[in-house]
């Protein structure tokens, strides 16, 4: 079971299993608070392909989740979703952080359709 969670309401829990999705280092997150989780940034957008996106979010977001998928079958980026999928199977679930506003509408929702599973999305 994977649980989405924004970074920004995040506390540290010894008995979670946290994960950081995004490319780039949550503004304002102290280092103790984000060194409890685990960051797989290979398992993240190209910065490329994430510049293209936000030129026109509304209108790439098709286009985006297609290219993502793609960078997905990488050898770097399978790497990062074995270990993803490997500490869900140890610990039952596993906690995505995200700094993303909207996390339905980004990367998480298409890693998400690229898994084949559904997410659990907390506000």
């Amino acid at each position: 079971m994977f649980i989405v969670q924004r970074i920004y309401a995040y506390r540290p829990d010894p008995e979670q299993t946290a994960v950081f999705i995004d490319r780039l280092y949550p503004r304002g997150i102290r280092k103790e608070v984000f060194a409890t989780a685990l960051w797989l940034k290979d398992i993240t957008p190209s910065a490329n392909l994430r510049r293209w996106y936000h030129e026109n979010p509304a209108e790439h977001f098709d286009g985006f989740v297609s290219r993502y998928h793609e960078e997905l079958h990488g050898d770097t980026e399978q790497t990062a979703i074995r270990q993803l999928l490997e500490l869900e199977r140890q610990h039952g679930s596993v906690l995505l952080l995200t700094a993303v506003k909207n996390p339905h509408h980004s990367h998480v929702s298409a890693l998400e359709q690229f898994l084949g599973t559904s997410f659990e999305y907390r506000d």
